[in-house]
């Protein structure tokens, strides 16, 4: 993980799919995650520093990032990845609009996954409700 006193000053620059460049800061720790709400991403940096950062998730806090950061549903499945560090972007709100414009713009692994989940869900409840309009006729 990059040092304390460098990390917490640099930004790292995600596109969304408008074409749009948001300026997220880096975060060394947990400890160093503002109480604002706000956007946050799960990266995974290489250790040579070399190669570019990779986006494992978006997600964002309504309560405040450093609640939801260490105890949201993907921080382990993000362990599993190679999470190792944390970006923020504090702000009000449009949570939910710059997300998907992150999530369009630089798919990643543990956002694909939950939409995928998503859709099997969706299509379930589908396919229950016309088994039982089939049934009931």
């Amino acid at each position: 993980m990059p040092d304390t006193q460098t990390a917490f000053a640099r930004q790292i620059h995600l596109g969304g799919a408008s074409g749009r460049i948001y300026a997220f800061t880096l975060c060394p720790s947990l400890q160093h995650l503002p109480d604002s709400p706000g956007l946050f991403a799960y990266l995974a940096i290489p250790p040579d520093g070399i190669a570019p950062a990779r986006a494992l998730f978006f997600g964002r806090a309504e309560c405040g990032l450093a609640a939801t950061i260490p105890r949201h549903e993907r921080f382990e499945p993000a362990l599993r990845l190679g999470l190792n560090a944390y970006a923020v972007l504090p702000m009000g709100g449009l949570l939910d609009d710059v997300q998907d414009d992150l999530v369009a713009g630089t798919p990643t692994p543990l956002n694909l996954q939950r939409d995928a989940l998503r859709e099997i869900s969706e299509l379930t409840d589908r396919h229950r409700r016309l088994t039982r309009r089939v049934a009931a006729e």
